[in-house]
């Protein structure tokens, strides 16, 4: 409230101190008798009547000035406490020191409007001016402080950026669940699962699959169990090694064990390890994955003992096919022998005639079983291959034939845009001999015969030797399925005997080639032989 109205001597009083009469005798002192003046009456009030009687205050007028200054400083007082409310319960709010400075700022401007209320009662003008003073050094300290952190304020991102990653984020998220969830998916369809060791908190982490695996439940803890106990001998004991290899000298695993699972299912898996370093280079974790191959793995070494059977079958065939080859071939060089020593002249004539018979027979049956020795010898024992030249191989069948071509005016043209090959010399002669001859043997009377040897490398970049004639021909349409057959001929000549083609194909699948044949009746033939390198 108002203080009571004083005395007209005091009003003179008041009027002499709010007024300019005391000006001189404060001027005259020195700045230190100031200054200590100043310091040692800060809380002294005898200088200065209250503010109600420094001027002509009307009641409205003053208790405005009071209640505002009231208000503001309520309002100082309350914000500092609001703003380190929000520090305390929000510690990652950055630019603490700036709050706290605009909180000190706040708080002392608050107080110079609650001394200015004050004054009106007690007239602590020194003390006031003190605070103005502290509240001045802590408003320049405050904005010393805003302009040092200005390039940061205004590095952060507003609203609406925060907002726009806010929904990347969210974006990414979601293709990073989807894809952990296609991830699961396979590895569950796959059964692969990953696993992880930490080396320095020794902590375990398991991918759903590894549980399924192990027929464990999710909510299984790991942390004491041991999986390498569920490994079965002699395998637990390479796990062991391999891991500690990992740990010491960081080498990888990939091997193959039998594991036990927590159901007593004894199954193959398939476990990786990989070891993982900080950027110190100092080893953190391991890392691996676990799969279940026991499907794959069974079936395997089914096929492997099916295959081992199937081993032992084919070579209980073959010695049989040496044993009958021969036995039979012995019989059939008795007969020939036999044969030889028969005077036919003794015999009559219908004898005679039963005895070429069966000499024919028995010829045909010694040919026979040369020419089966011969193809199972290449398929048995395949001759070794060596760097020749398609030229000098082809000029020395060719002087073979000299007469041949001469007399039948066989022309022969010889194209090599590839020299040379690795392939068996013999089996070249072999080949080479065959198809000239057929080439020669099967010409067209009609035509000038000729022949186009050639090579070259295909689409595949595989040597191709080529045979091209110009001769009778063979329908494909109608024996394309047997022309490689044994004693398959195709034209009515005595001298066929169908072994030819039969012992090229051999030869050349001997060394992993194959043969081609393109030919039109009355067209000519084209034999590729593609070699396998």
């Amino acid at each position: 409230m108002k203080p009571s109205p004083v005395s007209d001597p005091d009003s003179e009083l008041g009027t002499l101190i709010c007024g300019r009469n005391g000006v001189a005798s404060n001027q005259e002192a020195s700045f230190g008798e100031q200054f200590s003046e100043f310091f040692s009456g800060i809380l002294h009030t005898e200088d200065w009547p209250p503010r109600w009687y420094c001027g002509n205050w009307s009641d409205f007028h003053g208790w405005l000035y009071i209640l505002s200054d009231l208000g503001i400083w309520a309002a100082y007082f309350a914000i500092p406490l609001l703003m380190l409310n929000v520090l305390y319960k929000r510690k990652d709010i950055p630019f603490h020191g700036i709050y706290l400075l605009f909180v000190a700022f706040i708080l002392l401007c608050g107080i110079t409007h609650l001394m200015d209320a004050v004054i009106f009662w007690w007239p602590a003008y020194r003390l006031s001016a003190l605070i103005r003073l502290v509240t001045a050094v802590v408003s320049v300290f405050t904005i010393y402080a805003l302009y040092k952190i200005l390039p940061s304020v205004f590095s952060l991102r507003s609203v609406s950026e925060l907002e726009a990653e806010i929904r990347k984020r969210h974006i990414v998220e979601e293709k990073l669940a989807a894809s952990e969830f296609l991830l699961s998916e396979a590895g569950k369809i796959s059964r692969v699962g990953g696993w992880e060791i930490d080396l320095i908190t020794r902590a375990k982490t398991w991918s759903q699959t590894v549980y399924d695996i192990f027929e464990l439940p999710y909510e299984y803890s790991i942390d004491h169990y041991n999986p390498i106990k569920q490994v079965q001998p002699p395998y637990r004991d390479t796990l062991k090694k391999a891991i500690r290899a990992a740990i010491l000298t960081g080498l990888d695993w990939d091997m193959e064990l039998t594991i036990v699972t927590a159901e007593g299912k004894t199954i193959w898996v398939r476990s990786t390890g990989k070891v993982l370093y900080d950027p110190n280079g100092k080893k953190v974790k391991i890392l691996g994955t676990l799969m279940d191959i026991d499907r794959y793995k069974t079936n395997e070494i089914a096929l492997s003992q099916s295959l081992e059977l199937t081993t032992q079958h084919i070579q209980q065939l073959k010695n049989f096919t040496h044993i009958l080859s021969h036995n039979i071939r012995n019989h059939a060089s008795n007969m020939v022998l036999i044969s030889s020593l028969v005077e036919t002249e003794a015999l009559d004539e219908y004898n005679a005639a039963l005895f070429f018979k069966m000499k024919n027979v028995s010829d045909g049956l010694n040919a026979t079983l040369e020419d089966l020795s011969q193809a199972i010898k290449i398929k048995e024992n395949p001759v070794r291959s060596e760097v020749i030249s398609f030229r000098e191989i082809t000029e020395k069948v060719l002087d073979i034939f000299e007469s041949d071509l001469k007399v039948n005016n066989v022309k022969v043209e010889q194209i090599y845009e590839t020299e040379r090959i690795s392939f068996p010399h013999i089996y070249l002669e072999s080949i080479l001999t065959n198809l000239i001859s057929n080439a020669i043997k099967y010409r067209n009377p009609d035509k000038n015969a000729t022949i186009v040897l050639r090579t070259y490398r295909n689409e595949q970049l595989k040597t191709v030797m080529e045979c091209r004639d110009n001769g009778l021909g063979i329908d494909l349409e109608l024996h394309g399925n047997k022309i490689f057959g044994l004693y398959k001929t195709f034209h009515e000549r005595k001298d066929a005997h169908g072994v030819g083609l039969f012992l090229t194909k051999t030869q050349i699948e001997s060394q992993g080639g194959q043969i081609q044949v393109e030919s039109q009746p009355g067209k000519g033939s084209v034999f590729k032989i593609i070699f396998n390198e």
